[in-house]
């Protein structure tokens, strides 16, 4: 029966009333030493507890010598409880609406900090998402994810996914260039990383070797600016594959990387420019 007591101390009463709420239970009408004795509460404390009962409803008492006091039958205690209970989560509900109606979640962006956190928060979007799935990211990085990728293609979702180095493992629609992970850290130390769920939210970030940083957001420009580089990131794959064939025996260190995409531009009327340096991501001191 202590999980009685532990009960109706959830639903406001004390200890105390609790107990003694439960004695009349177990004996009935009783007068204050009869429930004093079953409940364990002294006699100079118990009737002040009786009283408190009585006001709150949870017990009558009887106009006697002595007085005698009956509890509330059990089925009457849960249908105000139920009542109650339903009564304030639709006021609730109704207030949490009226607050978040006058949010602008678009305009949201959420920071993101460690490597954890941005593993969790990219599975929470692929588990989240109705329609597709559109991951950009190291193959190492991939692994952590494949069981939220396998499960959404599994209940229907197109999972999209493109990777400089090579996914080890099978998944809906795959571009990969398949190069080694330690040629591409040659020249991008920062493993980067997108998640984006139904083109509605997305997750951006950096996996560095001082510090990950990344950031979740509902902004739709933000999101489909991210999703846009992945698709011309697939669209420059397959133009390089077609004009050079196996990247993966073109592209033996960083240089050769840079090499072949200069002369691929060049090829495709853009100039042969140089490739831009990417600008590093101050990290805040102390990170």
């Amino acid at each position: 029966m202590g999980e009685l007591v532990n009960a109706l101390q959830d639903m406001g009463l004390s200890m105390n009333e609790a107990k003694a709420y439960q004695a009349l239970l177990r004996r009935g009408p009783a007068n204050g030493y009869e429930i004093s004795k079953r409940s364990g509460i002294t006699r100079s404390v118990i009737y002040g507890v009786l009283d408190r009962l009585v006001d709150k409803g949870y017990a009558l008492a009887v106009d006697s010598d002595p007085v005698v006091y009956a509890p509330l039958p059990p089925s009457q205690l849960v249908k105000r409880y139920r009542e109650t209970y339903e009564s304030n989560i639709e006021r609730l509900e109704c207030g949490l609406k009226r607050i978040a109606s006058g949010l602008d979640a678009e305009n949201y962006i959420l920071g993101v900090a460690g490597y954890d956190d941005t593993i969790r928060k990219a599975r929470e979007l692929i588990r989240g998402a109705e329609r597709e799935v559109v991951v950009s990211a190291w193959g190492s990085d991939c692994v952590p994810l494949q069981d939220e990728l396998r499960a959404a293609e599994q209940a229907g979702r197109t999972v999209i996914l493109f990777c400089h180095s090579k996914v080890p493992f099978r998944v809906g629609a795959i571009y990969e260039y398949g190069l080694a992970e330690e040629i591409i850290r040659q020249k991008w130390p920062a493993r980067r990383i997108m998640v984006a769920a139904d083109c509605r939210t997305a997750l951006i970030g950096d996996i560095r070797p001082d510090a990950d940083l990344g950031i979740v957001t509902s902004n739709p420009m933000i999101v489909q600016m991210a999703v846009e580089h992945v698709i011309l990131d697939i669209l420059h794959l397959a133009q390089l594959k077609k004009g050079i064939g196996d990247l993966a025996e073109q592209i033996k260190t960083g240089e050769d990387y840079r090499r072949v995409i200069e002369e691929e531009h060049g090829r495709l009327g853009l100039g042969g420019q140089p490739l831009p340096t990417p600008i590093p991501v101050a990290i805040p001191a102390g990170r």
